[in-house]
């Protein structure tokens, strides 16, 4: 019993030594070489200070912001159509009854193709006062050759001279007449002759419209017969709406893509715009000419074209930049050097990388455009 009383007289010691040197550690100032660090970010005054050099500071970027002036694409309903002077309507040479239609609705032509040929009464009369014309021309030379040899051996008056070469100018003025008289008829050999008149193709295109049909009679020689379009190059008509005319200029591009042909697009500066305004559409049309060697793009479609439009100056930012929460969008603005201030700025459409921003920020201002998702100003 008297060793047990001891032993726990020892072990009651031994804790009350321990408990002193706790307690004196507790009081005991620390060492200067273990003092605790200042904080990365403090705030003042409702602005976020990063202490310098601090590992914060070092994973943000700060970029100044600046106004910059780009271009809109403005989305436009837009279609497919003739070039104005590649649309020909082939009028009848002459009146007369059809004999033939080589040509069908649709049908690819050549410049220079008989498209049909026409039994011309006035061919006929044409090409026979040709004939006489180019006979009386051939008697006239012959005549004025005879007086010009005779007049050198002193066996003809002057008077004759003259009078020969008088009736060689009008022959030769008659027959030139004539000839013109069968060009303006369309004649051709092979075909005048016989008192046709054929109409043929003065360019390369598609027979787009005919009213012809063998046997019928052409009363009128001012009535368009056929039609025919040249596709070699088309014309994107793109309606442009009343309230962008002002930022239109001759600068303006026009971007077209089509989704029936895919990795086709045609681009280019605007050729044309229309004098006024549709009154059934308030839009006026722009004009684009793309080439068309294949006649893939047909009159009539309908696609969508992009306007490049020039926009007011506006303050532009990466989207790294910004910050959302709900409805808000914030930047964190640099106010001193390492010290930073949240502010709220209304952005606008999408421009890839970066966005607009209408209201907030004002060019030459710096702002975090990335790591703010770092700083914490709650």
């Amino acid at each position: 019993m008297r060793v047990s009383r001891v032993g726990a007289l020892a072990i009651g010691l031994l804790c009350l030594a321990i408990l002193v040197v706790v307690i004196m550690r507790l009081h005991t100032p620390h060492s200067a070489g273990i003092a605790v660090a200042p904080p990365m970010v403090s705030q003042s005054n409702g602005n976020l200070v990063v202490r310098q050099d601090s590992p914060l500071e070092k994973r943000l970027s700060i970029q100044t912001v600046a106004s910059v002036s780009q271009t809109h694409g403005l989305v436009l309903p837009a279609q497919v159509m003739t070039e104005p002077d590649r649309q020909v309507n082939i009028l009848a040479p002459a009146t007369g009854r059809i004999t033939g239609v080589n040509v069908h609705l649709g049908e690819r032509v050549h410049r220079g193709q008989v498209l049909a040929t026409i039994a011309a009464g006035d061919l006929d009369q044409a090409w026979a006062d040709d004939t006489r014309a180019r006979a009386t021309l051939d008697f006239a030379r012959r005549a004025y050759a005879r007086a010009q040899g005779v007049q050198a051996i002193g066996g003809n008056a002057v008077k004759d001279l003259e009078s020969a070469r008088n009736d060689l100018a009008q022959a030769q003025a008659e027959a030139e007449r004539t000839q013109r008289r069968l060009q303006v008829l369309g004649a051709r050999p092979g075909y005048s002759a016989q008192g046709q008149a054929p109409l043929v193709s003065p360019v390369d295109g598609v027979v787009s419209m005919t009213t012809m049909a063998v046997g019928e009679n052409i009363t009128d020689s001012t009535a368009i017969q056929m039609t025919v379009l040249d596709l070699s190059e088309v014309w994107i008509a793109a309606a442009i709406p009343q309230d962008e005319l002002a930022r239109l200029n001759g600068a303006n591009v026009l971007k077209v893509s089509f989704d029936d042909f895919p990795g086709r697009s045609c681009e280019g500066r605007v050729v044309s715009f229309d004098p006024g305004l549709h009154p059934d559409t308030r839009r006026v049309n722009a004009y684009l000419a793309c080439p068309n060697t294949d006649g893939a793009l047909r009159p009539g479609m309908f696609l969508n074209a992009t306007l490049d439009v020039p926009q007011d100056a506006d303050v532009i930012v990466p989207k790294t930049a910004l910050l959302m929460n709900n409805d808000r969008v914030s930047v964190f603005v640099e106010t001193a050097p390492h010290t930073f201030r949240r502010r709220d700025v209304i952005i606008s459409y999408d421009e890839g990388d970066d966005v607009r921003v209408l209201e907030g920020l004002s060019a030459g201002e710096r702002v975090v455009t990335s790591g703010a998702i770092l700083l914490n100003d709650d």
